[in-house]
């Protein structure tokens, strides 16, 4: 409680200094740092309210619950005895492995579901030599932190072993699924869409891409790219059929959504153990930084913007079907180091489930949110002229932007730091 009012208290106190306010076009550089001042000021009590962030002498306690260390006879002795066991493996370098131990380990409703569990623990900090310890017994763990589950009879149940960390509850339902013998484990990212539905994700995915689209950096494009579909013809070309401007704006579109589809792939393809080497201290300390550097992009220090002399070519090209789909996909490449901050945070996801369906769909949905308003306003002149405006509006939506990845790099921080 004491953390949510300090939390409250620090986002009413950064709003009343004017954090929200949307003059980032006019500030001056001193301006713009005590700007930065208060947008980070709502991003701590956010990340406080929200749990991220602790208080000094705030987080939770270690474990109360018995480890064993002798993991070789602790497992003998569960199977003789016919008992559930549990073997933890972590490192002083592992931060999630940190958060398991003081944040999910410690809950009450863990430890109640783990009574009459044999729980082990072995330290891998010296991660080769434990490893070989464990491979000897028949365990393969590649990558920490690892959390796996036994048997009565002794066998590891590979579907319930996790390799990131899991909040208390959704761990709460791991430890009771993991008394029925499951061939493939599921991941937190695929435990909280099979709890909330694959449909609910999208929605999210698809909002974030819509929300990019309207950002200062993608915004200004768009009369680009209607002068690529042609949806107003040239001086002396008769007006495109409705059909015939649905139909270029789809091809467009499905340029761009498919460069996202293809980064989504790719993420999985050579991320797998992204969640395990994203836990070292280097790592997660360069992905605060980088999460950091993107939110002072959205808050004005730097632009990550195309040159003008690329847009200008750009604008220029009208060519068939073909040609347009590849300016769509053309556009989604060049519009992705503009859209960088929530494209890092979806492939960071994606390439630590591994999943190749998963990052296909999320980074499909991302595309087409981006792409919404290109191919509305490419369908229908009329809208072209009732667009809104650059305004105060879009750089409130950059100041939202900002603080989302200004609480996700506070929370890489506290990784990175071991706090």
């Amino acid at each position: 409680m004491l953390e949510l009012a300090v939390g409250t208290a620090l986002v009413v106190l950064g709003a009343l200094l004017g954090a929200f306010r949307a003059d980032l076009s006019s500030l001056s550089l001193p301006r713009r740092l005590w700007k930065a001042v208060t947008v980070l000021l709502v991003a701590a009590g956010l990340a406080l309210a929200l749990g991220v962030l602790h208080l000094p002498g705030g987080g939770a306690p270690a474990s109360p619950l018995t480890w064993r260390t002798d993991v070789e006879p602790a497992l003998a002795d569960a199977k003789a005895d016919g008992r559930m066991a549990l073997l933890d493996g972590g490192a002083e370098w592992c931060g999630a492995c940190k958060e398991l131990e003081h944040v999910t380990f410690a809950d009450p409703r863990v430890v109640a579901a783990l009574a009459g569990w044999v729980v082990i623990r072995i330290d891998m900090t010296d991660f080769d030599a434990a490893q070989k310890r464990l491979a000897a017994l028949g365990i393969n763990v590649a990558s920490l932190p690892w959390v796996g589950f036994f048997l009565p009879d002794g066998r590891l149940n590979p579907g319930a072993v996790l390799t990131d960390f899991e909040q208390p509850g959704p761990f709460v339902r791991r430890i009771e699924d993991a008394r029925a013998f499951r061939e493939k484990s599921v991941g937190p990212v695929e435990a909280w869409i099979a709890e909330k539905g694959l449909f609910i994700a999208l929605l999210l995915v698809f909002a974030a891409g819509i929300g990019v689209s309207l950002t200062p950096c993608v915004y200004p494009m768009i009369p680009i790219t209607l002068g690529v579909l042609g949806g107003g013809a040239r001086p002396g070309e008769t007006p495109r059929s409705f059909g015939s401007r649905v139909l270029r704006a789809g091809v467009f579109v499905s340029g761009m959504v498919l460069t996202y589809a293809i980064l989504g792939v790719a993420s999985a393809l050579l991320g797998k153990g992204f969640g395990s080497w994203l836990q070292h201290p280097v790592v997660t300390l360069g992905m605060a930084l980088l999460f950091a550097a993107m939110a002072a992009s959205y808050l004005g220090f730097f632009r990550l913007d195309l040159p003008e002399g690329l847009k200008s070519r750009m604008g220029k090209r009208r060519g068939g079907l073909l040609g347009i789909a590849l300016v769509g996909g053309t556009t989604g490449l060049l519009a992705a180091p503009c859209a960088g901050p929530v494209v890092v945070g979806i492939l960071a996801l994606v390439s630590g489930t591994g999943d190749l369906g998963l990052g296909l769909l999320l980074m499909l949905a991302f595309g087409l949110g981006m792409g919404l308003l290109f191919f509305a306003l490419g369908v229908s002149s009329a809208l072209v002229s009732l667009r809104p405006r650059s305004g105060g509006w879009m750089e409130r939506v950059e100041i939202l932007f900002a603080l989302a990845l200004l609480v996700v790099s506070i929370y890489y921080a506290r990784i990175g730091l071991g706090l």
